[in-house]
């Protein structure tokens, strides 16, 4: 696994048409991305958006060395379940395997991204690490979906980040995605969360980018059907 190659820093700027490319060191930092299929990138709904703001937005493989930005060129959100779908050209990535397969109480998980995003071009990619506490509907979220709390609670920037696990062989999948530090209150009590979004979730959605469900057209599986 090449922990560049995998995760890429979502970019808020201006892109430059003559050379098509992205200006990077102009670029205003927002969050993590990852990889679904070849030019299809996921990234937190928030994330993307909050990177529209004030120009345009664009992905970013940042290897020690030799940064490659290119702009977000479609897009499709899912606000209910914190999603957004980007296509961009262009840029190569590392796509790893993906594990639909619900993770249980104590199962080892890690991420990397880049939280607390620095002024470019000093980027650095983190890691963290931790174990799944729990899985669940994400009440949070407008449609509910399900998900896991986190041991370690994400800082900001990681949004978006693949949340990874290892199988028995030793080799790394995707079994979800970061999505952010959640503060819970109940009679005036406060507890903070780390929580991310199942994988499997993407499987019931219908896309226009991918020209039907995502199920059938990426992964060659059953739609599935959130209950």
């Amino acid at each position: 696994m090449n922990a560049y190659a995998l995760n890429l820093a979502v970019l808020e700027g201006h892109g430059n048409v003559e050379k098509n490319a992205f200006e990077l060191s102009y670029g205003l930092f927002h969050g993590t991305a990852f990889g679904i299929a070849l030019d299809l990138f996921l990234t937190a709904a928030h994330v993307f958006k909050d990177a529209q703001g004030d120009g345009e937005v664009a992905l970013a493989r940042l290897t020690p060395g030799h940064f490659h930005a290119q702009t977000v060129r479609d897009f499709e959100i899912f606000d209910d379940i914190d999603l957004a779908l980007l296509n961009c050209n262009n840029l190569s990535a590392e796509i790893l395997p993906f594990n639909f397969t619900p993770l249980n109480f104590l199962v080892d998980v890690f991420t990397m991204g880049y939280p607390f995003g620095f002024e470019p071009p000093v980027y650095h990619l983190r890691a963290f690490k931790g174990h799944i506490v729990t899985r669940r509907g994400l009440t949070s979220l407008p449609g509910v979906p399900l998900g896991y709390e986190l041991s370690f609670v994400p800082p900001p920037g990681l949004s978006g980040a693949p949340l990874l696990t290892l199988l028995p062989d030793g080799s790394p999948v995707i079994a979800g995605m970061v999505l952010q530090h959640h503060i819970a209150e109940y009679r005036k009590r406060r507890m903070e969360l780390g929580i991310a979004l199942d994988i499997g979730e993407i499987l019931t959605l219908e896309s226009r980018i991918v020209g039907g469900n995502i199920a059938e057209r990426l992964f060659n599986r059953k739609r599935l059907v959130r209950k």
